[in-house]
């Protein structure tokens, strides 16, 4: 299978539990044995930002897989060539791993992973934040969790393309005024170019847009889940 490493946790004297994001069995962790002693099983394939192919081995009713041996798949060495590009992976890692949900395939979510370093990696000079954003919008929508930006999501009410508008992430997109508002305000060509990144996936086209939605997609993350917008920037991901 392949798999991106999400975090690694050391066990014991020589063993690490190594938290993967997989495309055949979604979320889960693995135990390696004597990892921390011989890399011959493994050959690199533990560090982050890289895709990798593994053998994992799953035990009945055991919590952990067993991993038995791994492989670089798909090197990204071009990610270490500017520290936002490395925080940005280990972002949008810590993002997965704190809202998929454990043992259930998201092929959606995986693709959107892949693309995004992918994307990062060939272009090393783009638009981090933007990436970022698209690549956000995108997860949110592969779990389930998409924001409504054309109505009301209380009253049901459409808000005019180019209007500004109040949107509440906690309560799954925009509010109009009767009904409360929300907490971010908007404007009208950011929600219509928010809009176009939601239906295309292609970054955003303006800085504003950017720094907006990704504090839309992160309020959004943290009602579904365990986020942490305060320290999710590279956090946990083993990501340097």
């Amino acid at each position: 299978m392949r798999a991106f490493v999400l975090s690694r946790v050391a066990f014991g004297e020589s063993d690490l539990i190594v938290h993967l994001f997989t495309d055949t069995f979604g979320k889960i962790s693995a135990l390696a044995r004597s990892a921390r002693q011989s890399q011959k099983r493994f050959a690199g394939a533990l560090e982050p930002l890289h895709t990798v192919r593994l053998r994992v081995v799953e035990k009945p009713r055991a919590e952990l897989f067993t991993l038995k041996e791994g492989t670089l798949d798909k090197p990204r060495l071009g990610l270490t060539t500017r520290l936002e590009l490395l925080e940005a992976a280990g972002r949008a890692l810590y993002w997965v791993k704190k809202t998929a949900p454990p043992r259930t395939p998201e092929p959606e979510v995986w693709h959107a992973l892949e693309q995004f370093l992918d994307r990062m990696n060939e272009a090393p000079d783009t638009n981090v934040e933007s990436q970022l954003t698209a690549f956000g919008f995108r997860l949110i929508d592969g779990l389930g969790w998409a924001l409504e930006m054309t109505r009301c999501v209380s009253c049901g009410k459409p808000c005019p393309l180019g209007q500004a508008s109040w949107v509440h992430p906690e309560r799954g997109g925009l509010v109009c005024r009767s009904c409360g508002g929300g907490p971010v305000l908007v404007p009208g060509v950011v929600r219509t170019e928010l809009l176009e990144v939601m239906r295309t996936g292609a970054p955003p086209p303006s800085p504003e847009s950017g720094v907006i939605g990704l504090k839309l997609i992160e309020r959004a993350l943290a009602a579904h889940s365990c986020v942490d917008q305060s320290s999710s920037r590279g956090e946990d991901s083993g990501a340097r």
